[in-house]
């Protein structure tokens, strides 16, 4: 499955539920700078909302009403997040000290429910990421995290299956992003080749830099530095707004910035050291130029970026292997299984719908 750009975990999340690329559901980072507000949107109402018109799916199902019950288990953007005035019937805000299995429990629990039984529910689970980002995608750490995924995943078919839901219930396992592998040695430290007397903010954080000058002709010096510097010590790139690849989708928003910097993959830029003190306090070691941390958010044409993706249930195909679609994809397919009527979106259902065994039957909840 390819994700859309960039390949962080808001951006890619928001797309999963709505069917959009960045550049139309404005979330084009875990932070940007909106000047419609003149401020920094970090994790927060404005962030997720950038028209009103913005329909995630479970916005979608709930609205539909005759007996559709949403429920949003600690999703970026959807748990604590209210859509168009509609909340969902169920939702838990994220709390990483739930375990994984009293997660599955909840999200059984809301389609079991017998007042309201949910026909669609969003779970997440932040595992592999975080230890991934501390210790690097190839580290044995990883390796014990996706066991404990592993074991989450045939927790959910066990309760599924004690429920009598097996043959109710299509799953759907994927992921926002792949990782990357950097070294303290592929760190850089782009404000080094911009002149001390530009004045500028960057926003975001590795591998991507929005880069924000105080005016036109900081814009001007900011730019040619880094251009320079790229040309010459390679492993990162610089776009003005209007530079922006066509196929990122990600240029034509009020959102976008003046200046965008891109890490090659496995390069990454100074901020990556916040993850330097985890790393240094959990292991009680010291950094080396050979440490590792874990990175995404690259060009979203990189094989090490793309998610994977796997579904079963009664109206998936088995042993069907569907060839590479893109993540915004998947609103539409929801919204066919639904029987929903789904708005405009950035999605292709027929890239998507062979993977199905017949047409949805709405007897049948489709999770």
């Amino acid at each position: 499955m390819r994700n859309v750009f960039i390949t962080k975990t808001f951006t890619n999340h928001h797309s999963i539920a709505t069917g959009l690329y960045a550049e139309t559901h404005g979330v084009l980072g875990n932070s940007v700078y909106d000047p419609k507000y003149k401020k920094v949107l970090n994790y927060g109402y404005d962030l997720w909302h950038f028209t009103e018109e913005i329909t995630p799916i479970w916005t979608l199902n709930q609205k539909a009403g005759e007996g559709r019950h949403s429920g949003v288990l600690m999703w970026p953007g959807g748990s604590d997040q209210v859509y168009q005035n509609i909340s969902t019937t169920f939702s838990l805000k994220y709390n990483p000290s739930v375990p994984f299995s009293d997660r599955v429990d909840v999200a059984v629990s809301w389609i079991m429910d017998p007042e309201t039984p949910a026909n669609l529910v969003f779970l997440y689970f932040e595992e592999p990421d975080k230890t991934a980002h501390v210790y690097g995608p190839e580290s044995q750490q990883v390796a014990n995290a996706i066991s404990k995924v592993d074991n989450v995943t045939g927790y959910l078919l066990k309760k599924l299956e004690e429920n009598n839901l097996t043959d109710a219930v299509n799953v759907f396992l994927l992921s926002d992003h792949g990782f990357e592998s950097v070294t303290v040695s592929r760190i850089i430290n782009i404000t080094d080749f911009i002149p001390p007397e530009a004045n500028y903010t960057i926003v975001e954080h590795s591998p991507t830099y929005h880069l924000y000058p105080a005016n036109d002709e900081d814009g001007e010096i900011i730019y040619d530095a880094l251009k320079n510097a790229s040309n010459i010590f390679k492993h990162f790139s610089v776009y003005r707004k209007d530079e922006l690849l066509d196929r990122w989708h990600y240029k034509h928003n009020r959102r976008t910035p003046p200046i965008f910097v891109l890490a090659d993959e496995s390069y990454a830029f100074s901020d990556i050291y916040r993850y330097a003190n985890d790393y240094v306090n959990i292991t009680n070691t010291s950094l080396t130029p050979n440490t590792t941390f874990g990175l995404h958010g690259y060009d979203n044409n990189e094989m090490n970026m793309h998610p994977f993706f796997i579904a079963f249930g009664p109206l998936i195909k088995k042993e069907y292997k569907l060839d590479p679609f893109d993540n915004v994809d998947l609103y539409s397919l929801f919204s066919y299984m639904l029987k929903l009527d789904a708005p405009h979106t950035n999605g292709t259902l027929d890239n998507v719908k062979s993977l199905l065994t017949s047409e949805p039957d709405p007897s049948l909840p489709y999770i």
